[in-house]
């Protein structure tokens, strides 16, 4: 929801999910699951979870993006989208890590990349280094992690264990 909802278009949508390497697998498969319940289409049709993008700038702009890593083999699932209209196929891209974004992307791409768990704060590391830094979310039992987290991070809005948008 945090990636797809308004289109990836909110300041705070998802845009590079870290998944600890021992649970990928399992969540990949969930994550597959949530995106095909998906509906990508018109915004006034209550059904709707993914609408257009603001204009054809940014179809464009975000349909290039989307095939170079199509391109490249990083893709992990795409979706359909409606013809016409300022719509993008949702899509789900593996990467190395938050290096590898050359800017934000505001749209219904989401990068994932994994992580071992005694790196984490190298992760969060690289994260500050990118400088993007307006919203996080962390999803994690552990109190302790969240406390190392918390006073490494520096972002204006850090969410534990719930949706980062909304």
């Amino acid at each position: 929801a945090s990636s797809f909802q308004s289109a990836g278009q909110r300041c705070s949508a998802l845009r590079m999910l870290y998944i600890q390497e021992d649970v990928k697998d399992q969540f990949l498969k969930m994550l597959y699951g949530a995106m095909d319940e998906l509906k990508t289409g018109d915004p006034w049709d209550i059904d709707s979870d993914v609408g257009p993008v603001i204009d054809e700038d940014a179809r464009l702009s975000i349909s290039a993006y989307s095939k170079k890593l199509e391109a490249d083999g990083t893709l992990l699932k795409k979706l359909k989208a409606p013809e016409g209209g300022y719509f993008i196929s949702p899509a789900l891209f593996e990467v190395g890590g938050i290096d590898d974004l050359p800017r934000e992307i505001f749209g219904p791409i989401l990068h994932v990349a994994t992580f071992k768990a005694s790196e984490l704060m190298e992760v969060v590391g690289d994260i500050n280094k990118k400088g993007f830094g307006l919203t996080m979310g962390l999803h994690t039992r552990i109190d302790d992690r969240v406390m190392e987290v918390q006073a490494k991070i520096k972002v204006g809005n850090l969410y534990i264990n719930r949706n980062q948008i909304g």
